[in-house]
Parts: C-alpha cells; sequence; structure tokens
C-alpha cells in the first residue's frame, strides 16, 4: 500500500474522506477507474475493492480533517495513517461493519457538513 506497506483490511464498508479544493468532479471520476498510475493510498485501495458510492461535501473551505476526526466517532475501526500523510490526523479511511448508508450516524455527519455547517458559518437564510 504505497508507504504504508502491507495492510491487512477486515471484511466490510470503507470510508475514505479525502479533499479536492479544484476539480472535485475530476477526483472523484479519477478514484472511480481502475486503470490509472497510483499517486494515493485510496489508488492502492481501489484496485481491490468496489466503489459503490461518491459523496461529495462541496465547500470553499478546507474539511478534510475536520470531517475525518467526526468520521472517526462514528466508525467501527479505522486504517491507520492511511491517507493522513501531508497532516497530523490518525486515518482518513474508517471502517463499518454495516453499509454506512444505512446507519443514522452517517446521515447526520453527511448532512452537517452539507448544510447544518452552513447555517452555523452564515446564519439562518432569509425568508423569501
Amino acid at each position: 500500500m504505497g508507504a504504508l506497506g502491507d495492510t491487512d483490511f477486515s471484511r466490510g464498508y470503507y470510508v475514505y474522506v479525502g479533499s479536492a479544493m479544484k476539480n472535485l468532479t475530476r477526483r472523484i471520476e479519477r478514484h472511480r477507474r481502475l486503470r490509472k498510475n497510483f499517486h494515493w493510498h485510496i489508488d492502492h485501495l481501489r484496485d481491490v475493492s468496489e466503489f459503490i458510492a461518491a459523496l461529495p461535501v462541496r465547500s470553499e473551505d478546507d474539511l478534510e480533517c475536520e470531517i475525518a476526526a467526526k468520521m472517526e466517532g462514528i466508525a467501527d475501526w479505522t486504517v491507520p495513517d492511511f491517507g493522513s500523510s501531508d497532516c497530523s490526523c490518525p486515518s482518513h479511511l474508517f471502517g463499518f461493519e454495516n453499509h454506512p448508508l444505512n446507519l443514522p450516524p452517517f446521515h447526520h455527519l453527511l448532512q452537517h457538513f452539507r448544510m447544518e455547517r452552513l447555517i452555523d458559518k452564515y446564519g439562518d437564510p432569509p425568508l423569501p
């Protein structure tokens, strides 16, 4: 697994938290492809796993580490040092025994970063 060396993965569902401050759509498309030069840790994982969904959180703020910290609190396990070589986070890859799209805490986390965070940042929107 690149600089991480050999890594064992438990059977389950994995959520990777990454960022792309520019060209988010192109980055997601790249991660979906199987044929590519390996650059990031996620490229190695994608080589042996099935891609299920991308759930982008579009923002002008760099939220990657903040999302990863919250994800750690709801995941069943993490893969140490995965995807976090350029920050001080313990990991950016989180494992779940059950499909995270079926888990209310995952929905709440996604809802917070997609919507509620904006209300916290900008206040309640004016009524029409």
